[in-house]
């Protein structure tokens, strides 16, 4: 088994299933959503035809959002399921915070406060920037400098009060998640249906993967994740490769042989991000431009499931140049397959494209 091109096709950016930006979130669970430009590069490129605009009216019509369920780090999710991956990732997350909160003095006594004033002044649907929700909570003797400000919001979204809002020209914008969906109820699904909702989505998606790989997308402990994995069933296999075990369902497709397949993949992206261990897709660092660390947070061109080289873009008026530093020198084929996944990159933003290789 190829286990990179595997990935690649559950992940649907070699086999695309969906033609909505909720339906890809929906199937996936949660995309990474720290960089905005990124997040919405990875739900269009599993289902290739959408433009930036399309994305931007998902988030608009509540369709999806961003939020922090998964260890309380942003990501986009669908409205649907907010509430149940609050209540199911929320609890742990707050958990392992808890000594950093206390070191920045953010004790239940604060945050209540902070709680209160964020729903005195987000209520109807009065959307306020990061750094209006600052001066509101320095005027009332909340100290935000350092990362103080990002902690409480986050804390807030862990408990379900809040979510990002609509932009305000460049600036993003945070809601009352209560006001934000008011037609998705908060029905509570039952630990043991959430474990198994979650577990099935990761690894119908993400497969094959790890225990410690779930473990780590989701945030949950070990044994919640073994819960999860083991609710499954019979619905799983399992092979063991290097002293690892890895998990893939038993009606899943895999793909054995190489194939020549090029893709420019955004920063974050879940065929990196979702996993604690990338070595069935990254070459040891020896002589590279970057290390693994570093490219995990960077765009990246993916060739035949191997992380090929970086990319980056530069917006103009009517124009995007696209700069790709591959580790080595793409063949004719290859030259032409990243022309193409370049073109398919503009048109998304709408642009005409100037390509540098």
């Amino acid at each position: 088994m190829n286990i990179a091109l595997t990935r690649l096709k559950h992940l649907h950016v070699s086999d695309p299933q969906y033609s909505s930006p909720e339906k890809v979130v929906e199937a996936l669970g949660a995309i990474q959503g720290q960089d905005y430009a990124a997040s919405k590069w990875a739900i269009a490129l599993r289902a290739p035809g959408l433009k930036e605009e399309d994305i931007e009216s998902a988030f608009l019509d509540k369709k999806i959002i961003r939020s922090w369920p998964l260890r309380g780090t942003l990501h986009v999710v669908s409205a649907k399921d907010i509430y149940w991956l609050l209540d199911l990732l929320g609890p742990p997350t707050v958990s392992k915070y808890a000594a950093h909160y206390k070191k920045i003095e953010l004790d239940p006594k604060t945050l209540k406060k902070c709680y209160s004033i964020l729903s005195e002044n987000l209520s109807n649907q009065n959307y306020l920037t990061r750094k209006e929700i600052s001066s509101i909570l320095e005027k009332s003797g909340i100290i935000t400098n350092t990362t103080r400000l990002s902690h409480i919001l986050q804390r807030a979204g862990l408990e379900g009060l809040i979510c990002f809002g609509p932009r305000r020209d460049k600036d993003f914008t945070y809601a009352l998640i209560e006001e934000w969906i008011p037609k998705i109820k908060k029905v509570k699904k039952p630990k043991e249906e959430a474990l198994y909702e979650i577990a099935k989505k990761y690894f119908d998606t993400r497969t094959p993967a790890t225990l410690a790989d779930f473990v780590w997308w989701s945030g949950l402990n070990v044994k919640d994740g073994k819960s999860g994995i083991e609710s499954l069933g019979s619905k799983l296999t399992n092979f063991q490769k290097d002293d690892q075990v890895y998990y893939i369902p038993k009606k899943m497709d895999i793909v054995d042989k190489d194939s020549d397949t090029l893709f420019l993949l955004p920063a974050f992206d879940e065929f990196l991000l979702a996993y604690t261990d990338r070595k069935d897709c990254m070459d040891p660092p020896p002589k590279r431009l970057l290390t693994p660390a570093d490219d995990l947070f960077r765009p990246t061109l993916v060739v035949n499931g191997w992380v090929s080289g970086i990319w980056q873009r530069e917006l103009r008026k009517e124009d995007v140049i696209l700069k790709v530093n591959p580790y080595k020198p793409l063949n004719a084929t290859l030259k032409k397959k990243l022309k193409k996944a370049a073109k398919e990159y503009a048109a998304f933003l709408g642009k005409n494209l100037i390509l540098e290789v």
